[in-house]
């Protein structure tokens, strides 16, 4: 049986033969291990539940059942079976197939997921409101301990209606699990739900009999299922953290801040971070400063009170938490960081898009937050310069909120040492001739500042590293010019927003997103069919009805 005679998935499961599975879980194995040595992206996770995914299509009826991957990086077998492996080979590509699970990419999708700890509340909603057989959720272990999930089991008491939970258990998150139950058996009975062990999540036949005994309990019923991460994996490349192969990028924004602030960090110092602690670059610190540096598992919403606690009690707090889990926490935002105006640095991962983890990946909403409350500190790096000074200033931070985002791309190298002050912009290019001045933030600034010095554009281009507060005294200083302001976030509350209420009669113009559903794929597709690539953006300048020669 070759995995790329497949035509329909349902033929593979018909005699449910443990050894015809073995072999397709070979072959899935040896498709994956090319596949992903080729194209980067998580087989960590995927290679650990090959057994368990080909099991639970087997042995349920997917017509009569709803089937729900936490997080959704445990979903490409699934994917692989269900979509056909030509239409998998596009996962992560523009307009082909998601790296999670989205509903609208087949009638066996039940859940969008890209973060974690969701499906049993799904699950739970689904067992009220659908009348599917059999509603099962695969959870790992890391997003077993996470926000949502002890409420869903909790509430699935209420109804009368049996669902499966499956915990996929392989002892790792992105690296190390921080959080665990002492004895999970007993955790689960007492919430009063039918606890089943499978020892062993790559052996059919165990996977068969835990299903069996699903199947025969008129209960709400947990498998606790045994697997290895990574299980089968071919070594080719290393893997980050056993989870992914990623591109190694030394001289990212991401790395560059977390060296900084480990160079200032002392014993008096605390760090909080839901579960991203080796993917942000702070495991280095976290091992200088054991008890300091807290791994709060995927908790944003606890990982903020804590952090509250800590700057309440006069120490200095960071929370280092991705640009698109920093949704999570808006609550906290308002209810215990403002309001009781708590001295706290964000540092912000991953802002911007993210082109392969697609939309429910893309940092384009933390600004537009953030700005909700007045007089913090809104920052971004450009060059490495910036870096530093941006870093030391988050570091001496004692008064206010400061948020330092930053992209996960390589920073601008530059020889430049200045020092600037809080506000303080810089300007790339500027002639006073000029009619046309460029606002932006970021990496970006550097594709600007080349197509602007080659094609020798009338453009004055700023470097904004600070959303706010801002310049004032360089938007004096191009007043007279029309203004255009570039941002790769949302049409709300951003930088022009700021720009646009503070100062009256400047012939102000946008260019951010203003679709909120921006799926992944290739940067260049991505960013043209927004019309926010350089090359249209420069178009769209130069179009504004006003006379400007180049």
């Amino acid at each position: 049986m070759k995995l790329l005679e497949l035509k329909n998935f349902k033929a593979i499961y018909n005699n449910r033969d443990n050894e015809d599975l073995k072999e397709l879980a070979q072959d899935i194995r040896n498709f994956l291990n090319d596949f992903v040595n080729q194209n980067n992206g998580h087989i960590g996770s995927n290679l650990g539940v090959v057994e368990l995914t080909l099991s639970i299509l087997s042995y349920f009826d997917l017509d009569d059942s709803i089937v729900l991957f936490d997080t959704g990086h445990q979903s490409h077998i699934y994917k692989l079976l269900v979509h056909g492996i030509e239409k998998f080979k596009t996962i992560k590509e523009y307009n082909g197939l998601s790296n999670f699970q989205e509903i609208s990419e087949s009638e066996y999708d039940w859940i969008s997921t890209g973060h974690s700890s969701t499906s049993i509340a799904y699950q739970f909603g689904y067992a009220i409101a659908n009348n599917k057989k059999n509603i099962i959720s695969i959870i790992g272990d890391a997003a077993f301990y996470g926000s949502y999930t002890h409420p869903g089991l909790i509430n699935l008491q209420n109804i009368d209606k049996k669902t499966i939970t499956i915990l996929n258990d392989n002892n790792q998150a992105i690296g190390k699990n921080a959080l665990a139950i002492k004895d999970i058996k007993k955790y689960v009975e007492s919430i009063g739900i039918k606890y089943i062990k499978c020892e062993n999540g790559h052996d059919f036949e165990e996977l068969f009999n835990s299903f069996d005994q699903a199947n025969n309990s008129n209960e709400h019923v947990f498998i606790h299922c045994i697997t290895k991460k990574a299980h089968g994996y071919d070594g080719k490349n290393e893997l980050f953290e056993n989870h992914s192969i990623e591109p190694i990028n030394n001289n990212s924004y991401s790395k560059l801040i977390a060296q900084e602030i480990e160079n200032n960090f002392t014993n008096n110092d605390y760090l909080i971070c839901p579960a991203m602690i080796s993917s942000s670059n702070f495991l280095n610190l976290q091992n200088k400063f054991k008890k300091n540096v807290i791994d709060v598992g995927i908790n944003e919403e606890f990982s903020i009170l804590t952090a509250s606690a800590i700057a309440n009690s006069n120490k200095k707090t960071f929370i280092s938490i991705y640009s698109t889990f920093f949704q999570r926490i808006f609550d906290q935002l308002v209810h215990d960081v403002f309001r009781n105006n708590l001295p706290m640095t964000f540092l912000i991962d991953r802002g911007g898009l993210s082109f392969s983890g697609g939309v429910s990946h893309h940092g384009i909403y933390d600004i537009s937050l953030i700005n909700n409350f007045e007089n913090s500190i809104i920052c971004q790096p450009y060059s490495v310069n910036d870096v530093k000074v941006l870093a030391k200033q988050a570091y001496l931070n004692t008064h206010k909120q400061f948020f330092l985002r930053y992209e996960n791309l390589a920073a601008i190298e530059d020889k430049s040492q200045e020092k600037f002050k809080i506000g303080q912009w810089q300007e790339l290019i500027f002639d006073e001739n000029n009619t046309l001045t460029l606002i932006a933030y970021g990496n970006i600034l550097e594709e600007f500042y080349n197509i602007i010095r080659e094609k020798k554009l009338n453009i004055n281009l700023i470097n904004a590293r600070y959303i706010n507060p801002i310049d004032e005294e360089m938007i004096k200083k191009h007043r007279n010019n029309i203004i255009f302001v570039y941002e790769q976030v949302i049409n709300k509350n951003n930088l022009f927003s700021n720009m646009k209420f503070k100062f009256d009669n400047l012939n102000l113009h946008s260019f951010s997103f203003e679709s909120r559903n921006i799926k992944h794929g290739n940067k260049e597709f991505l960013l043209e069919e927004f019309n926010m690539n350089v090359e249209s953006i420069i178009k769209r300048i130069f179009e504004v009805p006003k006379k400007c020669k180049l």
